[in-house]
């Protein structure tokens, strides 16, 4: 597993906020860059899902998005489930 430093390094839009299940989520599908572009949304409006509230969503992922993250998975090869957009444990 990455360190938080070497997360850092690998984004190529610097992050000071690394709250899960948002950050993780993020990651795994390409960063904010390639996110926030699939998604329509700037990467700064993506960025709030990794902070804290109350100016962020404290790492939860808002639900109207679960659709298109689940199909983003798919095609970057991706294995997500909704338990993994939640932060629940899966089974």
């Amino acid at each position: 597993m990455l360190s938080i430093t070497d997360r850092n390094q690998q984004m190529s839009i610097p992050t000071l906020h690394f709250m899960e299940p948002a950050y993780g989520v993020i990651e795994v599908l390409g960063g904010k860059t390639a996110v926030s572009q699939a998604l329509g949304m700037t990467p700064s409006a993506l960025s709030r899902w990794c902070q804290p509230k109350p100016k962020g969503t404290g790492g939860c992922i808002p639900q109207k998005h679960w659709p298109e993250l689940l199909i983003l998975g798919k095609k970057v090869g991706v294995k997500l489930k909704v338990e993994d957009l939640a932060g629940t444990p899966r089974r």
